[in-house]
């Protein structure tokens, strides 16, 4: 039932984003408390896959112009799919760096990658790399998309690298705003 009602939410979310009906409260905070209450949230679904993340600080205080809410369901999605997909006692780097007027929160896994096939499809709907490893894993196939969408509504850009083997990285960036 937990999952059912995990995708049924993500579902509204979808559709509500889609259709240009979610409401978004921004404000400008400071990047580094979003990011380390992120971190607090999923420490338990870290310690769940016997994972541990590691956070690591280059923002120079930077500040970016958020909904905090919806920033926290993006870092969660980074978070919990690190974690679920980090070979365990693995280390999850966290960083948050200054890169230009664009500040990066970016996730690291050392996990097993992902296909040059399947990364055309990675932000649309239910996809999922190996159907039978997400159900063994969780997840709906949708935290992906309903980050996209969320990261682009706050006027950030989302991205990944990954290689085979060797892990990825999801990052999300938004412009820094001066206080």
């Amino acid at each position: 039932s937990q999952r059912l009602s995990f995708l049924i939410n993500d579902l509204l979310d979808m559709e509500k984003l889609l259709a240009g009906k979610m409401s978004f409260n921004c404000s400008t905070k400071a990047a580094l408390p979003l990011v380390q209450q992120a971190l607090t949230e999923n420490s338990s679904y870290a310690d769940k896959y016997s994972v541990k993340f590691v956070l690591r600080d280059e923002s120079g205080d930077a500040c970016i112009h958020v909904d905090e809410f919806r920033l926290q369901q993006v870092l969660n999605n980074f978070l919990s799919n690190a974690a679920k997909y980090s070979p365990q006692f693995a280390t999850v780097e966290i960083d948050l760096t200054r890169q230009g007027d664009w500040v990066r929160i970016s996730v690291r896994d050392h996990g097993p990658g992902i296909s040059n096939e399947f990364k055309a499809r990675m932000f649309q709907k239910f996809s999922q790399a190996d159907s039978s490893d997400s159900r063994q894993k969780g997840g709906t196939g949708l935290g992906l998309a309903i980050s996209k969408e969320l990261v682009e509504r706050m006027g950030g850009h989302i991205g990944f690298e990954s290689e085979l083997g060797q892990g990825t990285c999801f990052f999300a960036e938004f412009k820094c705003v001066a206080i």
